[in-house]
């Protein structure tokens, strides 16, 4: 796995911080409607329509603050923007089309898959997810955010998907950690945009902006939708929603097989397990392979991913895996 890791590193950087600040103004009313575009739009009519979904956000911290983007994915006001904007804020700031401001919680934050939801104190616009399976390579694609301070909110740069599903081993401040069939794009992207929207030409959210190789042009990245649709969902229409666990560490095996490290050339590699989590209950171990999790067959990390935000901490799931050339079935409570 040592050959695996180093051939992934990469020279990577996430977007943004700042200490750019602006005052809160009053005025202008965002209702809670959400904004469709019938078919396939000219980018200019994409621009118009989708702005008052997003927002540009500043983090508060000790040492000062933070810049990002995010957009606005539902009618109770549910954002989603990266964890490394948000995550461990005194306080968010939103910064909204209308040259006013709100603040903002968050209900949920992923430093592993640089994920978070945070609610707006204010009712928002809001756009549709789109499907990021539907993306073709050399479509053209919008990114949307707020590059290097807050007086560039809602910047729009457009590009084409360069490429799809590129895992990638990244270093944050949460750790080293790989990110899974990420979308690859040549929209340009500045410190401040992590959070924002790529959209399609319907206006729909495909992926969540995260990172790019800083040593290249135009290799941005993004968080697929797949990757976070079923969990709005799941927040936004259950209050009470609870996160399942899993602990459990690992990426595609496609990606582990190409490196030798197993035979399948599909479902989830098991890199590590921890100690007393739902799978390790179950008998997986490092260099196992999930094929298969409450019926569905499961061929990428995202397969699984989705599958699990469908469900709450207190389910029971049925997991097939593969270790050793033999394949087990197993049960198991998923709460912490």
């Amino acid at each position: 796995m040592k050959k695996l890791i180093y051939l992934l590193s990469l020279s990577l950087v996430f977007f943004g911080c700042s200490n750019l600040t602006m005052s809160e103004t009053e005025g202008g009313v965002l209702k809670a409607e959400k904004i469709t575009l019938e078919s396939d739009s000219s980018f200019e009519e994409v621009a118009s329509k989708v702005t008052s979904a997003i927002v540009g956000i500043s983090g508060e911290y000790s040492g000062g603050t933070t810049v990002g983007s995010g957009v606005c994915v539902s009618q109770n006001g549910y954002i989603l923007t990266n964890s490394h904007c948000v995550s461990d804020a005194n306080g968010i700031t939103l910064y909204l089309a209308d040259n006013t401001s709100t603040t903002a919680t968050i209900v949920y934050d992923n430093p592993v898959s640089d994920l978070a939801i945070i609610k707006s104190s204010k009712q928002l616009p809001y756009l549709e997810i789109g499907s990021s399976d539907d993306l073709n390579v050399g479509q053209d694609i919008m990114a949307v955010g707020t590059p290097l301070s807050l007086s560039l909110t809602h910047s729009f740069t457009k590009g084409i998907v360069s490429a799809l599903n590129r895992t990638l081993k990244v270093d944050s401040t949460s750790g080293e950690g790989y990110m899974h069939n990420l979308i690859q794009h040549d929209a340009s992207l500045n410190p401040g945009n992590s959070g924002g929207p790529l959209l399609n030409a319907r206006g729909e959210v495909v992926g969540i902006n995260t990172l790019k190789i800083t040593s290249g042009e135009g290799m941005g990245f993004a968080i697929p939708s797949k990757s976070f649709e079923s969990l709005v969902e799941s927040y936004s229409s259950n209050v009470s929603y609870s996160r399942a666990y899993l602990g459990v560490y690992g990426l595609d095996s496609e990606i582990a097989s190409y490196y030798g490290a197993t035979d399948s050339t599909t479902g989830f590699y098991v890199i590590d397990v921890a100690d007393d989590s739902p799978l390790a209950e179950c008998g997986v171990v490092p260099s196992a392979g999930i094929t298969k999790f409450n019926g569905r067959e499961i061929e990428t990390t995202l397969d699984l991913q989705d599958e699990l935000y469908k469900i709450s901490s207190s389910s029971t799931a049925f997991v097939e895996f593969e270790y050793g050339g033999e394949t087990y079935r197993a049960k198991t409570k998923l709460c912490r």
